[in-house]
């Protein structure tokens, strides 16, 4: 993963566009990607709108691990995004998440829980992705049957991922953008 922007350079003083460079040695289960949604710098802070495309199958981060030998799988799915509405001043969030058990996407807004599409969950307000690691070979439907397998059923509601109302969270002065390719 890359980033380009402005860093300090100590030996001439000056800001250079620089490169910053993030190995991965191995991939997680459960992949979170935070969205660059706020910029602050030395003068405002604003929030970026910047329309963001993601894949709902087959994130594929095997160009990501520099040790592809030793890493499991790394073709991801969509299970769960949470979005941010409003600016700087305030805001409200809402989490988007999949029930792996039967395939449904769901809407979650403060009390309120709604079914909606599929198609939906790639929302221009998304600020963190969730991605579930597929088994070796398996389709995402046959990664579902395994997973739902493997639950434990209980009192809780069908999926427990939910965005957090009202945070307002800090950042550094410097602006850094990440890309996921």
């Amino acid at each position: 993963m890359l980033c380009c922007c402005h860093r300090y350079c100590p030996r001439c003083k000056k800001h250079q566009q620089a490169t910053k460079k993030f190995d991965l040695w191995t991939l997680p289960e459960v992949l979170v990607i935070h969205l660059k949604r706020f910029h602050y710098n030395r003068y405002c802070r604003d929030k970026l709108d910047t329309p963001v495309g993601f894949p709902i199958y087959g994130l594929n981060m095997a160009k990501n691990v520099i040790n592809p030998e030793l890493s499991p799988p790394a073709m991801y799915d969509l299970i769960g995004v949470i979005n941010h509405f409003g600016g700087m001043g305030g805001g409200h969030y809402t989490a988007y998440a999949k029930n792996v058990d039967v395939g449904q996407w769901y809407c979650f807004d403060d009390s309120s829980v709604s079914a909606i599409s599929e198609e939906a969950a790639v929302s221009k307000s998304a600020y963190v992705l969730f991605y579930q690691r597929r088994n070796a070979g398996a389709l995402p439907h046959e990664q579902q049957n395994a997973m739902s397998q493997r639950v434990q059923h209980t009192n809780l509601p069908p999926v427990a991922l939910s965005g957090a109302s009202d945070f307002n969270g800090t950042d550094s002065d410097e602006d850094e953008r990440m890309e996921v390719n």
